[in-house]
């Protein structure tokens, strides 16, 4: 039905890994209105605050990496069999969607993400600041909290639907006071804290929406607020001579890194980022234009 004339606003206009969804939403609209507002065009505006990103490189351990492996052949595997296959059934895409989801929570809940998390807390944490950390699932959630009470540091929050106080409250004390809120899923969107101003990435999607929602929560203006933090965890591979190197591990991680740094105010994140593309033979162009994983996994899971 006809409404009239439309108009929509959004940051990520783009259904990352839905290339019909994405069509029927600029067929609707008619496209992006020109000029598109860039984040450029936001930070430089004054509209959002300036930051600054910091990647702190962790590796999987031993396990970790021989379960990434298997999965991967088991991927490759039925990958090839799909595209083998004339007709391929449902079912099939179905397995090799919860393959490729099982592979992305190794990398999300990687072991060392714990211990870098306490680094970077008690090293770059002040009194009266506003940092969310962002964990994978309630796991690696209750393993950070615990962890960063254990190392002294001060007003550690949690935050999640399942949580048994009052998530009201416990926002309302976080903006008053500040600290530590370690979170999952549920505050991409929705919440408006324009007083956070760092942000730490345990676990991230590679669809753009989620980190975009992320970076956003963190750029927001407020009072006092000059420049803005994001931490991110990047996973690398650990080298074994008897697999292939596991490249897809890095490429992901990375092209979500650069999509994060391209605009901050140290471009030496760029070219640490680059560094580690060449140590691990990666074409950098087209880490700039990487796919996406199906690592989408049923909220439930995370919050």
């Amino acid at each position: 039905m006809e409404s009239g004339p439309r108009l929509g606003l959004s940051a990520t206009p783009v259904r990352a890994g839905d290339p019909v969804g994405t069509a029927v939403v600029f067929d609707y609209f008619d496209g992006v209105v020109p000029p598109p507002f860039t984040l450029y065009d936001a930070i430089k505006s004054g509209t959002l605050t300036q930051y600054a990103y910091h990647v702190c490189r962790v590796n999987l351990d031993k396990d970790e990496q021989d379960q990434w492996n298997s999965l991967t052949r088991e991927i490759r595997k039925q990958f090839a069999q799909s595209l083998a296959t004339k007709n391929p059934q449902p079912e099939a895409a179905l397995r090799l969607k919860h393959l490729l989801i099982r592979r992305a929570r190794i990398v999300k809940s990687a072991r060392e993400k714990v211990e870098a998390a306490v680094s970077v807390v008690t090293k770059a944490f002040r009194r009266g600041q506003h940092w969310i950390v962002y964990c994978d699932d309630q796991v690696q959630l209750a393993e950070v909290r615990d962890a960063l009470r254990s190392a002294g540091c001060p007003d550690v929050l949690e935050y999640h639907t399942a949580m048994s106080g009052d998530p009201r409250r416990t926002l309302e004390l976080f903006e008053t006071q500040g600290g530590i809120v370690v979170s999952i899923r549920c505050l991409d969107e929705g919440v408006d804290i324009p007083a956070v101003s760092h942000a730490l990435i345990l676990a991230s999607s590679k669809n753009p929406r989620e980190y975009v929602q992320r970076r956003g929560r963190v750029l927001r203006k407020s009072h006092g607020k000059s420049l803005s933090h994001i931490y991110d965890i990047v996973v690398t591979p650990l080298f074994d001579p008897n697999e292939p190197p596991a490249l897809a591990l890095l490429e992901g991680e990375l092209s979500r890194a650069i999509a994060f740094g391209q605009n901050a105010i140290n471009p030496g994140c760029i070219t640490d980022l680059q560094r580690l593309a060449i140590e691990h033979g990666l074409d950098w162009t087209n880490l700039t234009i990487a796919g996406l994983e199906d690592d989408e996994e049923d909220k439930e899971h995370h919050e």
